[in-house]
């Protein structure tokens, strides 16, 4: 059972991350598509410099990690694998609502868990200390596609992941 995972996308506030995926095709199309929904905002500015990003209100930042997250989806689909349940942070209120239903998917044997972060979340922690499941059916994107892994694992090295 593979499952999708979307993070709270915190990641996202590095700066140097997300300079890192304007490296992605599939990002810099969105952000070309979506550059109108922001009034008088440069989305590729608010991806190279910290100020611009600062700049954007609560909403603005929250639609741009959505557009930047829903960019990695779009990438991993063209993988050719269905994903059997898509699972988003921000679609639960609180932590533990999202922790009971990955404890009912932990009894299945054949689960694979696909963040679509950048990175993980504080999930990631509890389905390998609290669930034991170890690391293989827990995978990052990003890491896993051999097109963009090649610069990814030198930003992973630089940073923590988990936000």
């Amino acid at each position: 059972m593979t499952v999708i995972y979307f993070t709270d996308g915190a990641l996202i506030d590095d700066c140097l991350i997300r300079r890192s995926l304007l490296r992605i095709p599939e990002v810099i199309e969105s952000l070309r598509k979506s550059s109108d929904e922001f009034i008088s905002c440069d989305l590729f500015m608010a991806m190279n410099e910290t100020s611009a990003y600062r700049a954007l209100n609560y909403h603005q930042k929250a639609h741009l990690k959505s557009i930047l997250q829903n960019a990695l989806f779009r990438r991993w689909m063209k993988n050719g694998i269905e994903p059997d349940l898509i699972l988003k942070r921000k679609d639960y209120c609180h932590f533990n609502e999202l922790t009971q239903v990955f404890q009912k998917l932990s009894t299945i044997d054949t689960l694979n868990v696909v963040t679509i972060g950048p990175g993980f979340d504080d999930l990631e922690s509890f389905l390998r200390l609290r669930l034991k499941l170890n690391s293989k059916p827990i995978n990052e994107f990003i890491s896993q596609d051999p097109h963009l892994n090649w610069f990814w694992n030198e930003i992973s090295t630089s940073r923590e992941l988990h936000s």
